[in-house]
């Protein structure tokens, strides 16, 4: 079987230091079959320079640079998935700022390609600081990654996600149901979008990049930013983005399988009830984290109203 051909998109912002071990760590890619796609979303630092000259030095790939929308991350994926070329093709979701290991775009290739186009890959990471020191590593996930789990956490972590075509084209039908939503992160509304309409996931035990973790981060890994992640919870900002994905969920409803949109409907009726003491437990209707500390935390959030 002819190896696929696999589109890898991403986007940048001032990526600074940190572009030129990301785009070295692509060239190294033991599947040879890529071209990169970047949108560059108005940096005003030397990413784009630095663009251009990776795109000189590299001319044996379809390397093609982009203006970006400059309506934030989720936006600038969107704008790229959303070019008409990649109608029925492979499709890698890339940051700026990590390095993928070798073996990054062929694992995910030979654990997609007999799946029939009905899963999509993730991966572990490892953790590791600026200078490239390990921190760690991500979790193993215990629990489905389904739509219960993806209303109230992102399991689908956008720079490991590797799409084959009949992903690809669900996600860019359903792209314009996001043009006026303020969805917070594409990656979690593809985890939404994906499992709510019935494809499934591979989480990856292997890690399949470096996971850079500095202060530019807008999500990192859950130690290393974990006092950012607690002034999000009771700044409200965590519920405004469940509220913000339930929201959109509900735009693409028609198209979530039966069992999805009885959980999303509930998960809604349950958010819009004045009563918040009065509420059944999430778990009650399917909704969960992956973790047991997790869902205590949902369970405490809920009780004191912040969720």
């Amino acid at each position: 079987m002819k190896e696929p051909h696999v589109h890898i998109l991403m986007g940048t912002k001032n990526a600074g230091v940190f572009l030129a071990d990301q785009l070295a760590s692509i060239r190294r890619q033991e599947h040879r079959g890529w071209s990169l796609w970047i949108s560059d979303d108005t940096s005003t630092d030397s990413t784009w320079e630095g663009l251009l000259d990776f795109q000189s030095n590299t001319p044996d790939y379809d390397i093609r640079l982009l203006k970006g929308p400059n309506t934030g991350v989720a936006g600038n994926y969107f704008y790229l998935l959303g070019q008409k070329e990649l109608a029925g093709q492979w499709v890698a979701f890339c940051d700026q700022d990590d390095v993928w290991m070798p073996h990054k775009i062929s694992r995910a290739v030979e654990l997609l390609k007999h799946r029939e186009n009905s899963d999509v890959y993730s991966s572990r990471s490892f953790y590791v600081d600026a200078r490239m020191s390990g921190l760690g590593v991500s979790p193993n996930f215990m629990r489905p990654c389904n739509f219960g789990n993806a209303i109230v956490q992102n399991c689908l972590r956008g720079n490991t996600i590797v799409c084959p075509p009949g992903v690809t084209d669900y996600l860019r039908s359903i792209l314009f149901t996001s043009a006026s939503a303020e969805i917070p992160f594409h990656d979690w509304w593809m985890y939404q979008a994906i499992t709510g309409a019935g494809f499934g996931v591979i989480h990856d035990e292997k890690p399949s990049i470096f996971y850079r973790q500095h202060d530019a981060n807008v999500m990192g890994a859950p130690v290393g930013h974990l006092r950012h992640r607690l002034a999000r919870i009771v700044d409200g900002t965590f519920a405004n983005w469940i509220d913000a994905n339930a929201s959109a969920m509900l735009r693409l409803s028609p198209v979530l399988d039966a069992g999805a949109r009885e959980k999303l409907l509930r998960f809604h009726e349950w958010r819009t009830r004045c009563n918040t003491r009065g509420r059944p437990p999430l778990n009650s209707m399917g909704i969960y984290r992956q973790s047991y500390s997790g869902n205590i935390a949902l369970s405490l959030l809920a009780r004191c109203g912040r969720l």
